[in-house]
């Protein structure tokens, strides 16, 4: 997914000065923080719950906890888990941004 990305994009996905996409074009792309309660063993699943497309999906971990992801090729970019997280965690950012995250997490993976 990263190959796609441009020199503009890198710097228009981290642009502070307009809101997630703002830009033409931009597609957005929900974002899970690490403030998501489901990888302390707080069993929450409300916005796998809410998703319509089913783009949030849950792999156990072990005692009780779970790893939230989201499946970029399917999520819409709707908002609709926003409104259910009790803790915030959740956040939409644009698809050119999300990508450049994913590459810098393989990166640092590989390192």
């Amino acid at each position: 997914m990263t190959a796609g990305l441009s020199r503009r994009g890198l710097f228009r996905a981290f642009r502070q000065d307009a809101p997630a996409g703002e830009a033409a074009g931009d597609a957005l792309l929900a974002r899970i923080s690490a403030a998501c309660v489901e990888p302390r063993g707080v069993m929450c699943r409300r916005c796998g719950d809410e998703c319509e497309v089913r783009a949030i999906s849950f792999r156990l971990i072990g005692a009780g906890k779970a790893q939230v992801a989201v499946e970029a090729g399917a999520c819409t970019g709707c908002g609709e888990c926003i409104k259910v997280c009790p803790v915030g965690a959740i956040e939409l950012i644009s698809k050119d941004r999300a990508a450049l995250i994913g590459g810098l997490v393989q990166l640092g993976a590989a390192s």
